[in-house]
């Protein structure tokens, strides 16, 4: 069983107000420092090699609630692989960038970048839209280049990610069936205002579900279970993990757990 330790942030996007996406990628990589040093100690002090992850809940990168360009993106990208770099042993579901591309007609997408020593491995497609930025348009998604598959192996570990409203929508589970996959190690679902909820939980028993939420849903944002019974697509049993550190950071709430798979 891989020893891996967990932080989410979580915040209110009041909190954020209207910083810049590159004043918002500062805060991130004072975070990453923090919740690695943290994680670090933990991970010691158990026995063995460890892996140690961040989440950081979708929406994060938007200039004030609004939709960033495709030039803003890239820029976003080069921060994100410099943060990676800063801390290389740390898995970094980075949350997700909201943004449009085109001249005259502008088409919208929500993407999730996954760093790792330094590199981006994983960039997934937000599948559905949930209307949050109807205003700018209705999102589309990409499945070019595996931007469409919700898995991940980092470090022996294998990693599900759901973003907000496909995990309501069952998006993990449906490509683990379709494509005959066992279930992941640990289950990921990021979200800017969903309330917890389990059924949809697609992690192998002994496995863990991680939810991580900008609107402060759940018990401050961002909770962890332990897979207890699989069914697939018809949801899983758990327990629940508690935090081992809570720290306020400034800018909402930094959440520990102990999440071994």
């Amino acid at each position: 069983m891989p020893n891996l330790v967990t932080a989410c942030w979580t915040m209110s996007d009041v909190t954020l107000g209207t910083s810049t996406t590159s004043t918002r990628a500062d805060n991130l990589e004072n975070i990453a420092l923090q919740a690695d040093t943290q994680l670090k100690i933990r991970g010691r002090a158990t026995a063995g090699a460890f892996s140690r992850m961040l989440v950081v809940p979708e929406y994060y990168f938007s200039a004030g609630s609004s939709i960033v360009s495709r030039d803003d993106k890239h820029r976003i990208y080069q921060k994100l692989k410099s943060i990676s770099a800063s801390v290389p042993d740390l898995i970094l579901i980075a949350g997700s960038i909201a943004y449009k591309k085109g001249i005259i007609s502008k088409d919208t997408y929500n993407v999730c970048p996954i760093l790792h020593n330094g590199n981006i491995v994983k960039k997934l497609y937000k599948a559905n839209d949930d209307g949050v930025h109807q205003i700018n348009g209705t999102f589309k998604t990409k499945n070019d280049g595996g931007k469409g598959v919700p898995v991940v192996t980092i470090n022996g570990i294998t990693i599900g990610l759901d973003i907000c409203m496909d995990y309501n929508n069952n998006r993990l589970g449906a490509y683990l069936q379709a494509n005959n996959l066992n279930p992941p190690d640990i289950h990921v679902q990021i979200s800017g205002t969903n309330a917890i909820g389990r059924p949809s939980a697609q992690a192998r028993v002994g496995g863990v579900y991680v939810h991580c939420d900008m609107g402060g849903k759940g018990a401050n944002g961002a909770t962890a279970w332990r897979i207890t019974a699989q069914n697939g697509q018809a949801g899983a049993s758990s327990t629940r993990i508690q935090p081992f550190l809570t720290l306020q950071p400034g800018a909402g709430r930094l959440i520990f757990f102990d999440t071994n798979v």
